[in-house]
């Protein structure tokens, strides 16, 4: 997948496979957006058959988590129409489990690889977000060269034979 910022600033092109190039609309609120025409593009089929999709699916497409129409984005997109349907990157998604395209099928694979990429702390537009450090192992009870030394020191101390042969034993040394 490759990207770059285009003269008009507001569009991002991405190369979703060899010759097929989506527009997305970088949007906060949900990473970016897409257009129905892009999102058709993208799966290979027409408008017609996301919107007959979209309709199909009904009720598991939610206005706001999987789509956001042009009244509610607005004025971030020059000539978006009040009604006009922009697909959330959770929306793309969920319409591919519909979609039965060979580019169908590249398209997922693209949509499946951004997000796996996001997941892993990147962005979509490739910056690195600061991942949240681990708290480090205690390393009090380890066993290295120098506390082998000390327990071996201590053991030389014990008088009964057969205890320290054993304790020796079971160091390992």
């Amino acid at each position: 997948m490759t990207h770059n910022k285009n003269e008009a600033g507001n569009l991002l092109p991405l190369t979703v496979t060899e010759g097929v190039t989506v527009n997305v609309l970088p949007y906060e609120q949900y990473e970016y957006l897409m257009t129905t025409r892009e999102v058709a593009l993208g799966y290979g089929v027409t408008e017609y058959a996301i919107r007959k999709n979209k309709l199909s699916l009904g009720s598991e497409l939610v206005e706001g988590k999987h789509f956001v129409k042009g009244v509610t984005i607005g004025n971030t997109l020059p000539n978006a129409q009040p009604h006009q349907v922009f697909w959330t990157k959770r929306g793309v998604v969920r319409l591919g489990f519909a979609m039965r395209s060979e580019r169908a099928k590249l398209f997922r694979d693209w949509a499946e690889e951004l997000i796996i990429k996001i997941d892993e702390q990147t962005d979509l537009f490739g910056a690195v977000v600061p991942q949240k450090t681990q708290p480090q192992k205690r390393n009090h009870n380890r066993l290295t060269q120098a506390r082998l030394v000390e327990i071996l020191a201590d053991v030389a101390k014990i008088e009964d034979r057969e205890i320290r042969l054993s304790l020796i034993e079971k160091l390992g040394v």
